[in-house]
């Protein structure tokens, strides 16, 4: 026999579905254009208890900005527990590039962008996922060894930054090209960071 759903349970369920709505709507309509009644309708609440939940957008932002924290936490740990430095920055480029590419993420990224630059709020749990995630690749950086033997003159943490903007980049340009990295664009990419990382 199965257990009852608890009332915290069901409510969690409820924060959930209205989270992952509001991402839908705000990736389809775009976060000025979606209103909350038209998250509530879609997700089937009621407005009212929408609000039990969520002040506004901009906490709902939040909410999904602490969604994204968890892929990414997901992703630096799989760097951290590589017992290969060199193959665990080459296993990072490859699937930060397939995060970064993926059509909702890319959607995302681009609303939050735009609505950060009018209001920094609504941005800063993105830019917190992203400094987190550019400590964790600045200490994989010191860890390689042609890093330790090349006395290089960039900071491990600015070469992690330079390395997230070109994976980004390449992603954002994929994305207005309609089509995904083949191989050999992301074997260039590589070598590219390489050489950022060496330099």
């Amino acid at each position: 026999m199965e257990p009852k759903t608890t009332r915290t349970e069901t409510a969690q369920a409820r924060r959930q579905l209205i989270v992952e709505t509001a991402a839908v709507c705000f990736i389809e309509q775009g976060f000025h254009q979606t209103s909350i009644r038209d998250i509530a309708k879609r997700a089937g609440v009621s407005l009212g208890n929408l609000y039990n939940h969520f002040q506004g957008k901009a906490e709902l932002i939040a909410e999904i900005a602490l969604l994204e924290a968890q892929d990414l936490e997901a992703l630096a740990e799989q760097v951290s527990a590589a017992s290969d430095p060199s193959k665990a920055f080459d296993r990072f480029v490859v699937s930060y590039l397939e995060h970064c590419c993926r059509p909702e993420n890319i959607m995302l990224a681009a609303e939050v962008s735009s609505e950060g630059l009018r209001n920094p709020d609504v941005g800063a749990g993105f830019v917190k996922n992203r400094s987190k995630l550019n400590a964790v690749i600045a200490a994989l950086i010191t860890e390689l060894p042609a890093r330790r033997d090349a006395q290089p003159t960039v900071s491990p943490a600015a070469c992690a930054g330079f390395v997230l903007d070109l994976i980004e980049g390449l992603a954002l340009r994929s994305a207005f090209e309609n089509r995904q990295p083949g191989r050999k664009e992301t074997g260039s990419l590589k070598a590219v960071i390489h050489n950022i990382v060496l330099s």
